[in-house]
């Protein structure tokens, strides 16, 4: 591995890195925008397939209550995705809550993201690499699968990428000024808003900084900058803080899992997995090595002469952070940080980090770069994106958002119920698991059906759900009803619950069919 790693360090086409601000390839600009609507079309393609899953249909139940009911359920729970509801409150309003119609601003998302990392890695590394990381990143996991998903995720990696290519222009200009500052403590506290933990992009920020500059008036200016955009996301820090027990089921799951932070974090499928961290343990051997060589020939890295290949280790210009470094801190700080407490106190899930996924395809497309041979580049990426495409795939299938299969639920229903009927769901599983929530991101398949057990509608409530009575408890309201549609979750493999089947039968009602679904099994039961 040695000797591979000292022969791509000899000098190959050398560049000198000086102080000139680095020249914008005129043909970045059609690239990033082409690469914005490809990742746009991916992310948007087949995003209709999955049904709907539990955090999905607290986005969209959230978004469809009135404005004061939302209000209040956000003072008392989620205030950390309020931004990203009330945007998709009025998206709904025009659109509808279809799932192609849910999921498609996180699509445009995606594609604004894919936009900002193109003309980002350009900036800091030149055309080719711009062109490497803008591929690897249409095809990360991660990223094509949040680029499919009802929540915030896409925004806050949008929010991320072009909070960070706006600091890397301060720094190339060495700002003073108060306008772009304050653009930057805009975007930074727009960032939080979208999801808290994209603040954790101001300590990757501090890292980005101190390896270009110590320069007391400037880092002076992005201290006052950052603290001003905290303050300003100060109401969602106070909220999150007081609401934070909404997540402390993470204890319960084992959330720190090889599997979780290794796999499932960004790569999605083992092989991918193994290819990228390969990959990302060679990018990280060969910058110390080329570093520890600038440093025995006595030359600073901003200034040596280095081999194209190794321009994205060190830096185009000492106005500009090397793209290593960047990419570096913005994957793996936020994640040190989350993994770090969780150890303590939870608070760490894989989908939480999704604004780091960016930084992770630089990695990616930066090691690819380095290659000597044209070939050796062609024959890598063509392997890392074909190991993507098995959960690209995969994220197109009817199960795959957290096995849910409510989308067959809901057409069971619509295809045998009948107006009048009674429907009683399993109330005894996880609430993001009850099939209660079928009916609400499915509504059409359950109109005309008596939902016989509602207590409270949830929109009068202060949290994500409906209230509801046990069927035990309501025995008079099944008086005048033939039919009952059961709804029972059942784990693949297992055996379903039977949450209020006794109840039922007690009342006289005896199954006369059964409906069995992925994840679910359908019991129609009438008066014996």
């Amino acid at each position: 591995m040695t000797h591979v790693l000292e022969g791509l360090l000899k000098p190959r086409e050398e560049v000198s890195l000086t102080r000139e601000p680095a020249q914008r390839d005129p043909r970045t600009y059609r690239m990033a925008a082409l690469f914005g609507l490809v990742a746009l079309m991916l992310s948007a393609f087949g995003s209709w397939i999955p049904s709907f899953w539990g955090d999905e249909a607290a986005s969209i139940m959230s978004a469809e209550r009135p404005l004061p009911s939302l209000f209040v359920m956000l003072g008392h729970v989620d205030a950390v995705h309020g931004t990203y509801y009330l945007f998709l409150h009025y998206w709904i309003n025009l659109f509808g809550a279809s799932p192609i119609a849910a999921r498609f601003p996180s699509a445009v998302a995606v594609g604004i993201m894919i936009v900002g990392v193109v003309i980002l890695a350009e900036k800091l590394a030149g055309f080719r690499l711009a062109l490497l990381a803008g591929l690897v990143c249409l095809l990360l996991p991660r990223v094509t699968y949040m680029g499919a998903e009802a929540r915030s995720y896409a925004f806050s990696a949008t929010c991320a990428v072009w909070l960070t290519l706006l600091l890397v222009r301060l720094l190339e200009n060495r700002e003073s000024r108060i306008l772009p500052w304050a653009a930057y403590s805009v975007l930074l506290a727009a960032s939080t808003y979208v999801f808290l933990f994209s603040m954790l992009m101001v300590i990757v920020h501090a890292v980005i900084i101190l390896s270009v500059t110590r320069e007391r008036r400037f880092v002076r200016a992005w201290i006052t900058s950052a603290s001003v955009g905290v303050a300003l996301a100060a109401p969602v820090i106070f909220w999150a803080l007081t609401e934070h027990k909404q997540i402390a089921y993470l204890a319960d799951r084992d959330a720190l899992s090889l599997g979780e932070v290794g796999i499932n974090q960004w790569f999605g499928n083992v092989g991918y997995a193994i290819l990228a961290w390969v990959l990302v343990a060679l990018a990280i051997a060969i910058a110390l090595l080329s570093w520890r060589r600038s440093r025995a020939t006595g030359a600073a890295p901003s200034t040596v002469s280095v081999s194209r290949q190794l321009t994205p280790i060190f830096a185009r210009s000492p106005l500009l952070p090397s793209l290593f470094v960047v990419a570096v801190a913005w994957a793996f700080i936020p994640l040190v940080l989350l993994v770090g407490v969780s150890l303590f106190s939870p608070v760490y899930s894989s989908r939480y980090l999704s604004f780091a996924a960016p930084g992770v395809a630089l990695l990616l497309g930066l090691v690819i770069s380095l290659a000597v041979k044209r070939w050796v580049t062609v024959v890598a990426l063509t392997v890392l994106l074909g190991a993507a495409i098995p959960s690209y795939v995969y994220q197109r299938t009817p199960y795959a958002e957290n096995n849910s299969d409510w989308a067959e639920v809901a057409n069971t229903v619509q295809d045998h119920a009948r107006p009048g009927d009674a429907v009683v769901f399993d109330e005894s599983t996880l609430p993001s698991r009850r099939l209660r929530l079928a009916m609400h991101t499915y509504p059409d398949a359950f109109a005309g059906l008596y939902d016989v057990t509602l207590k409270t509608p949830y929109a009068d409530t202060n949290w994500w759900w409906d209230s509801v009575y046990p069927v035990n408890a309501v025995p008079e309201r099944f008086g005048k009803v033939d039919r009952v549609w059961l709804l029972e979750y059942k784990l693949p493999g297992a055996k379903p619950d039977t949450y209020g089947m006794a109840a039922l039968k007690n009342l006289g009602f005896s199954v006369q069919q059964t409906y069995v679904e992925n994840t679910s099994e359908i019991y129609v039961l009438d008066r014996s």
